[in-house]
């Protein structure tokens, strides 16, 4: 009986360790643009057409979020003058967008359907300036310079953006001068940047972050920018090298089905089929336990239909196997209460 119980924690503390502190990583490689972009909200200039979209989204300030339940394109790319942003939010029904705030830097803006554009040149995580725009192209920009000094009254000069809504979509395109920043980018730097989304459709609150955990107060979760020159070849392994020494492990970092993953020990690259697999032989393992007593068939009943669920609404990704190995964690826990019981039970 002794021997259980240790077996049983032991295996459970090593399970529930593999992914619970795992920070996935969001990267995007924005290249320059031989010529910028016209804001007009449209989206159709050549140099959006040449560049990839980054559409991943979060669930907004949750620990361990699940994938968004808005869909955005995010296009990033610069010229010698500044930074250009090219973003649709899509929506199912524009009747319901929420756009009442007209007024520059009302704090109320964030209660319209909105988008926030945080961007930390200086990658250090501890400020940001922040952009803030409304479909009906009311704007707000904030300076963090640290977590004690916040200047509300700043004024992000030069900073243009123009928005569009269609039938289909909300749309915007940006500039920000380097002015803004106190510095130009330039081939080989790496800034860190989070887009995140407010929606009020049906009078509900949604929100989607472009990085897990990112958020106003979570600078150390946004995502990393890399400017790329114009012709270099950027692949998963570049990244991954590329980022070691700006993030503690654990971490991992995905492209298509590659995945890199940095434990403390160095990179390990697998794939997300090999992952989701993982993950999916423990939760069929630990629900196969035998000879379970009828307190924990409502348990076994839940944890069948959460793993059902799963499987039928989710695509394969870095957020399905997280969500798989929390529901294992679970799984494992329900095995060795069922095991315990017998123990008690045949003694």
């Amino acid at each position: 009986m002794r021997r259980l119980l240790l077996a049983a924690g032991l295996l459970f503390c090593s399970a529930a360790a593999l992914h619970a502190n795992m920070r996935e990583v969001s990267f995007y490689c924005a290249r320059p643009a031989k010529t910028a972009p016209v804001l007009d909200g449209k989206l159709d200039d050549p140099c959006w057409q040449n560049v990839p979209e980054f559409t991943s989204t979060y669930e907004y300030f949750k620990p361990n979020p699940g994938p968004g339940k808005l869909k955005n394109s995010i296009r990033i790319v610069y010229t010698d003058q500044g930074l250009y942003m090219g973003i649709i939010h899509y929506v199912d029904n524009p009747k319901e967008i929420r756009a009442t705030v007209t007024d520059r830097d009302n704090g109320s803006l964030w209660t319209d359907d909105c988008t926030e554009i945080y961007i930390d040149a200086d990658a250090q995580a501890i400020g940001w300036r922040k952009f803030v725009v409304n479909t009906l192209n009311t704007v707000s920009d904030i300076w963090r310079i640290d977590s004690a000094v916040l200047r509300e009254d700043w004024t992000a000069d030069g900073w243009e953006v123009k928005t569009l809504v269609t039938e289909n979509s909300w749309n915007l395109e940006t500039f920000f001068p380097w002015s803004i920043f106190n510095k130009k980018a330039v081939p080989g730097d790496t800034w860190m940047y989070c887009h995140v989304r407010y929606a009020w459709g049906g009078g509900k609150f949604t929100g989607t972050t472009s990085s897990p955990g990112g958020n106003y107060c979570s600078t150390s979760n946004f995502g990393y920018l890399y400017f790329a020159a114009e012709n270099q070849k950027i692949d998963l392994d570049g990244i991954a090298k590329m980022l070691g020494s700006k993030i503690a492990p654990p971490w991992c970092l995905s492209s298509g089905q590659d995945v890199i993953i940095n434990e403390g020990k160095g990179l390990a690259k697998t794939t997300l089929n090999a992952m989701i697999s993982k993950e999916k032989k423990m939760v069929e393992e630990y629900l196969s336990v035998r000879n379970v007593p009828k307190k924990y068939l409502a348990q076994k009943e839940k944890l069948q239909k959460e793993y059902a669920a799963i499987l039928k609404t989710m695509k394969p990704s870095i957020q399905m196997a997280r969500s798989l190995n929390s529901l294992a964690r679970l799984a494992q826990e329900y095995k060795w209460g069922v095991m315990l019981e017998n123990e008690f039970n045949n003694k």
